[in-house]
């Protein structure tokens, strides 16, 4: 305690023998930052490396980061390494301050190092007693979506932001100890919080609703509107979520809540989509991953519609008429699109289809498969599910693949070798008049497509110039650039260059407005080592953002 016990305050370092965050009373420990001794450590490190970097000697210490991002090769990588964690404790004013210093960790291709000049200091306070939460440094970006914009407010403990700065778990257990006092003085006991909530946004909820944590999720979820209806006092806001999403207000959807915390909003994706049995609904209650993206980044509107809060405009999901060859259908009069929603009817037509076939419960596995993953492979499966399902052309070992594992790498290249299959039929090729139109079509390239061909110490870098040479590239890289892209590219939307090193194809490249979106290898595999280099640097030297498609 300080001087007349108004306030507590405690030290917390990096310990390189026990590789963790540890409470630290030593005298020299409170002096300022900047008398220090700094090395730096990193997750990636092995327990040896970190011991290496940790001695006895007075006034040092190790600054940890999280550096795992570091082998992503930029011209210059920033992230910021924790060098000292302090927590001062207010209980006349009923506040908690977490205050952490940290210096700047750059990597190039020279390797990492650490800026000891200068550190900056970051600031949590929690003020219980006004049920206030103000993070510094914070940042607002600028958010458009239906063409409506609005700003969303980032804070440094939000998962995924810049600033890196993990809270420690000793950290967290200090201050919750003291805010739980608090709430015992105020309700007269300690409310119960979730044991899987990251730590930041769980010190956050408590300071705002103590009794029921969970719901801070859908006040930042569901916005303005929906936070007006939260009272902080409430034991449980489960009502309110259930008639705001027009969920059904079981007792088993209850008990789910005060587990999982964000299931509620899970399940108000499954009856958008028709799956309304909510026996079934448990298989979903432990995801954390929503399309690839952890739940915490999504953002739902006032008419229901899903948004990523990323700062900027949401990105394309497969499911919605923002879907190219769902808008295709979409557009088309001959179809019935009554009672479908227009972000939705991808995902309603698949639930409908599966549940035609198949028992629930393997419905509701298969559905989990491609709600959790983003990956390439999973946005080809249902794209070519929709393709098949749109022209009806279902091919037995295809539909047998999905009811055995899924939209999976298996039923991808099932679909995929009956492609080629009937590809190399050339009888057929001909009679398809799609095919023969696609193949005859010949790219019109600006002077600027043709400048970014060039030969490099690594490879050529090429562009393809017409249909049936993308039909080409197709056959060689075992992928779908010849029937998904030909269109695009004839309408100006992309354009296709490859990478060709010792005659061998080896990666193929979708660049639009300025940006590579995809830069995938043979079978649509993730470009790694050299490879992903050579393509990186490419871009770079024809200024183009490297931001692929996740």
């Amino acid at each position: 305690m300080a001087g007349d016990d108004w306030m507590e305050q405690s030290f917390y370092i990096f310990d390189g023998n026990k590789v963790q965050w540890v409470e630290s009373k030593a005298p020299w420990v409170q002096e300022d930052i900047e008398k220090f001794n700094l090395s730096f450590v990193s997750r990636d490190m092995t327990a040896e490396q970190v011991q290496e970097k940790a001695d006895d000697k007075p006034y040092h210490l190790l600054a940890y980061v999280d550096a795992s991002d570091f082998s992503e090769r930029y011209n210059q990588i920033y992230k910021n390494a924790c060098a000292r964690w302090r927590v001062q404790l207010y209980k006349p004013q009923k506040t908690a301050i977490i205050l952490v210093d940290v210096y700047t960790v750059s990597a190039n291709y020279q390797g990492i190092s650490l800026h000891t000049r200068g550190s900056k200091q970051y600031s949590l306070r929690l003020d219980y007693g006004k049920w206030q939460y103000i993070a510094i440094p914070s940042q607002t970006d600028r958010l458009e979506f239906g063409g409506n914009g609005f700003s969303y407010k980032y804070d440094w403990t939000d998962k995924g932001f810049d600033f890196s700065v993990d809270i420690p778990q000793v950290v967290v257990d200090k201050v919750m100890g003291f805010l739980m006092e608090l709430s015992r003085e105020e309700f007269g006991f300690v409310p119960t919080v979730p044991e899987n909530m990251p730590p930041g946004k769980l010190l956050k909820y408590f300071i705002q609703y103590p009794l029921d944590v969970s719901v801070g999720w859908y006040v930042e979820l569901l916005g303005y509107d929906f936070s007006r209806q939260v009272l902080r006092t409430n034991d449980s806001n489960f009502q309110i979520i259930c008639d705001y999403l027009q969920l059904p207000a079981t007792k088993a959807l209850q008990r789910a809540y005060r587990q999982y915390g964000r299931i509620l909003i899970i399940c108000f994706f499954l009856q958008k989509i028709g799956l309304t049995d909510t026996n079934l609904w448990p298989l979903f209650y432990d995801m954390d991953i929503f399309m690839g993206n952890d739940l915490s980044k999504w953002g739902i509107d006032r008419s229901g519609h899903f948004y990523l809060k990323n700062g900027g405009r949401k990105t394309l999901w497969w499911g919605s008429i923002n879907d190219y060859a769902i808008r295709n259908w979409w557009s088309q009069e001959e179809n019935d699109t009554t009672g479908y929603d227009s972000q939705y009817v991808g995902w309603q037509l698949l639930y409908e289809w599966l549940h035609d076939k198949w028992n629930p419960q393997r419905v509701a596995e298969i559905l989990r498969g491609a709600m959790e993953t983003n990956s390439y492979i999973v946005s080809d499966c249902l794209n070519m599910w929709f393709h098949d399902y749109t022209e009806d052309d279902f091919r037995d070992d295809f539909v047998q693949s999905i009811y055995r594992t899924g939209f999976s790498r298996d039923t991808h290249d099932i679909w995929m070798d009956a492609r080629r299959r009937i590809d190399n039929e050339q009888r057929r090729r001909e009679a398809n008049a799609k095919h023969k139109d696609f193949m005859n079509i010949e790219f019109t390239l600006t002077k600027g497509d043709l400048m970014k061909e060039e030969d490099t110490p690594y490879g050529s870098f090429k562009v393809a110039r017409s249909g049936s040479e993308l039909f080409q590239l197709s056959e060689r890289f075992h992928n779908c650039v010849f029937y998904l892209y030909t269109e695009k590219m004839n309408r100006r939307e992309c354009t296709i260059y490859y990478l060709e090193s010792n005659g061998k194809l080896v990666a193929c490249i979708e660049v639009a407005g300025g940006v590579i979106r995809q830069a995938l290898g043979d079978h649509n595999n993730i470009l790694t080592g050299e490879i992903l280099d050579a393509v990186k640097d490419w871009g770079i030297r024809h200024n183009l953002e490297f931001k692929p498609i996740m």
